[in-house]
């Protein structure tokens, strides 16, 4: 074994300075960096907090969302479907709607409808589809199919089969 392992002078000399370089190491890197994490989280926090504020605002049902729960005319295709299209500018004329029986399906209710919308651009629809499926937890698209119009490079038919689960 080599001989200053064995020497006490060693660890004397060692210990106070690994243990300098570790709160150097903490004063200059490690506390500046989180410092600058916190006030990110923080500018997130209040940004968030803003936007919360905000959907509030503009849709303050939903805060009551889960203690409606157990009521069936909690949701609605027409008005769902209705409200999130005007959201996304899909004028009422460019889509039909069809709604289904409600029916009993591995111990819950549901409820289908088919969709059809004539003409929409790929990010709309992505958006429209999206803001719906978000905002409605228990809504399901069972079946989605796009069909490319010849009328333009963006230009899409799509067939959405919804199902919710009360």
């Amino acid at each position: 074994m080599k001989d200053y392992l064995k020497n006490p002078n060693f660890y004397y000399i060692l210990i106070p300075s690994v243990a300098t370089i570790w709160a150097l190491l903490a004063c200059f890197a490690l506390m500046p960096a989180a410092s600058n994490g916190y006030q990110e989280l923080e500018g997130d926090y209040y940004e968030s907090k803003d936007l919360i504020g905000k959907i509030i605002q503009i849709d303050p049902g939903r805060l009551d969302y889960k203690q409606q729960k157990g009521s069936s005319a909690d949701f609605d295709y027409a008005t769902a479907i209705e409200q999130f299209a005007k959201i996304n500018r899909i004028a009422p004329s460019n889509y039909s709607l069809r709604g289904g029986k409600e029916v009993k399906r591995g111990g819950r209710r549901t409820k289908s409808a088919d969709m059809t919308i004539n003409a929409i651009g790929i990010e709309d629809f992505a958006k429209f589809l999206s803001s719906m499926v978000i905002r409605w937890s228990d809504l399901k698209c069972e079946l989605l199919t796009l069909t490319k119009l010849k009328s333009g490079p963006d230009s899409w038919k799509a067939t959405v089969k919804f199902t919710y689960y009360y």
